[in-house]
């Protein structure tokens, strides 16, 4: 992804990047450095150790992240404040507020975008390149506007997945060791935006993490089963499926829902449509 007035050169983008984070740092507040411990943030790191700001860096841990993640940022980045989220565990969250979709992704809200103080000016990895939908949303400098209104900064928005590499080779950067074994983007493991083949590869690799995703399901299949949505209709699971199982392999494959057909196919430009569906089938405010 090319922005305009970014030169296309890595060596440009770089100093492109020092510049940004340099007209924004603070000489009193630190910026708040979103770690995730992917390739990305072990870049912006980097980025940032080099444009010699101020910055102190916070791991948000969403108790579901694959365990050669979490060992690596505990090994390579000792560094690294760890924040624990204020619903804590993610699985005993998701059985009072019903499994999270990929136009439901109440998780992320939670888990992932409430780190920092309020006012902090946090930056993060962002780039244009890993999807369409993160090109049209973000910019360099992004008004974030959850209690009090503050700065995003992604200094690396214009970076290309060559460019992220070709600066990890440069500078010797240790990473996860999970891209060296077919990981191109590392996340939460089981996650719905990650589509049927991403979902079924972490189980395949992480099995005790599908156990747990089933045993969540049954729970919260057993507590709603027979229960009514404020409309008085039958709860979401009940209209479309004859147990906890069934409405787990259509959660695990990803397909649109049985009868209706009302959920699209996986589409990042269908996510408007889709999220209105789901908000009618589950009686109001997206939980299933």
């Amino acid at each position: 992804m090319f922005l305009p007035g970014v030169e296309s050169g890595l060596d440009a983008k770089l100093q492109h990047s020092i510049d940004l984070l340099q007209t924004y740092a603070s000489i009193k507040d630190p910026f708040f450095g979103c770690f995730s411990g992917g390739k990305d943030s072990v870049v912006i790191k980097e980025v940032l150790r080099l444009a010699g700001v101020n910055v102190r860096w916070h791991y948000h841990n969403t108790t579901i992240d694959p365990p050669e993640l979490v060992r690596f940022i505990q090994r390579q980045h000792k560094d690294v404040i760890w924040t624990t989220p204020k619903h804590g565990n993610f699985f005993r969250r998701m059985e009072a507020k019903g499994f999270p979709t990929r136009v439901n992704r109440w998780c992320c809200a939670e888990y992932k975008e409430t780190a920092g103080p309020p006012g902090a000016q946090r930056v993060v990895g962002v780039r244009s390149a890993e999807s369409a939908r993160r090109a049209a949303a973000w910019s360099e400098v992004t008004l974030w506007r959850l209690r009090v209104p503050s700065y995003v900064i992604a200094p690396i928005l214009s970076w290309s997945d060559d460019d992220v590499w070709t600066f990890i080779r440069e500078q010797g950067l240790p990473y996860c060791e999970l891209y060296d074994q077919g990981w191109k983007r590392i996340g939460c493991v089981g996650c719905p935006m990650s589509g049927k083949k991403g979902k079924r590869r972490d189980f395949d690799r992480w099995p005790r993490y599908e156990a747990l995703w089933r045993r969540s399901f049954q729970r919260i299949w057993d507590r709603r089963t027979g229960t009514l949505q404020r409309d008085g209709r039958a709860w979401f699971g009940n209209a479309f499926f004859h147990g906890w199982e069934e409405m787990w392999e259509w959660w695990l494959s990803g397909d649109r829902l049985p009868a209706t057909k009302l959920i699209p196919d996986e589409d990042e430009d269908e996510e408007d449509s889709c999220q209105l569906a789901l908000n009618m089938l589950s009686g109001g405010g997206g939980e299933v």
